[in-house]
């Protein structure tokens, strides 16, 4: 984005580092300082952002609830919050919607409601019940945050095939897990998003396992392509859930595309130059009003 966004023009922040970008707070006024010292007053002028992230991923990690350190943590988000909510800034997905949108389940039933194809799906703490609905074998894919940090490691939860014996005595609850049957997909999908426009890469999916992103060589295998209908449904999709940028995840099986993912701050850099220039331009040019 160097050629259409100065980097020394702008301002990025989050929880854990809103100095030196942050220099004034009110009720009338926000304040922001650029890398290249110059202070701009919100209140003066409208702005324009994109909501990447609140904090780093592991910001929190090991910090125990009611401690100093959380209130710590809370007076920052609080004070984010404040900032983010300021009315003369215009985010290309505002807050609420992208919280909205990382549910899973409200993704499907906008697709739903839009005549677009989804996986059956289900949450349920009864293995016989999934299994009679979705078939065998069905996938489990995490509800919440799809990684977590153990023992100082980082571990990513994929999506896997499973049968009924193999969680026969696992707690679905504990950490509620959805249910999807299986789409035997000879085709992936990667398509990115930012307002009207949409882009569309793909992976051939034959020999990968269920979860393409577990086979490393996959990451740099995907090719720019036009699947006219899966980019208009996409974007129809984006609008809906009033998400002025996503990365979406589809697939490709006999019967055509179905919709399985959209994450409204996903990634799109390691796609091919032809689907990941112009969609980063397409977003540099909105955030700089072009």
């Amino acid at each position: 984005m160097a050629d259409l966004v100065r980097p020394d023009r702008l301002v990025v922040i989050d929880a854990s580092s809103l100095q030196p970008g942050v220099v004034a707070v009110a009720p009338d006024q926000t304040v922001f300082e650029t890398a290249d010292g110059t202070r701009v007053n919100v209140s003066d002028r409208s702005m324009r952002g994109w909501l990447r992230r609140l904090a780093p991923a592991n910001w929190s990690h090991g910090t125990m609830l009611g401690s100093h350190e959380a209130a710590v943590m809370a007076s920052r988000v609080a004070l984010l919050a404040a900032i983010i909510r300021d009315p003369k800034i215009e985010w290309i997905t505002s807050l609420d919607s992208l919280y909205a949108a990382e549910n899973k389940v409200v993704q499907y039933r906008a697709a739903e409601a839009a005549g677009i194809r989804v996986p059956k799906t289900l949450i349920s703490a009864d293995p016989d019940h999934l299994a009679a609905e979705l078939g065998e074998p069905f996938i489990l894919k995490p509800l919440g945050p799809g990684n977590f940090e153990a023992d100082g490691s980082q571990h990513v939860v994929y999506v896997t095939e499973q049968r009924v014996n193999d969680i026969r005595d696992a707690d679905l609850f504990a950490a509620p897990f959805l249910a999807q049957s299986l789409v035997h997909a000879h085709t992936h999908l990667r398509v990115v998003t930012v307002r009207e426009e949409a882009w569309v890469a793909e992976l051939d999916g034959r020999g990968l396992p269920v979860d393409w992103r577990s086979h490393i060589p996959a990451h740099s295998s995907f090719r720019a392509a036009r699947w006219p209908t899966v980019a208009a449904e996409a974007g129809a999709l984006a609008a809906s859930l009033r998400l002025g940028m996503t990365c979406q995840d589809w697939m490709i099986d006999d019967d055509g595309p179905v919709f399985t993912d959209i994450n409204p701050g996903g990634q799109w850099l390691f796609l091919p130059d032809e689907v990941a220039e112009p969609a980063t331009r397409a977003l540099a040019g909105w955030l700089t009003d072009r």
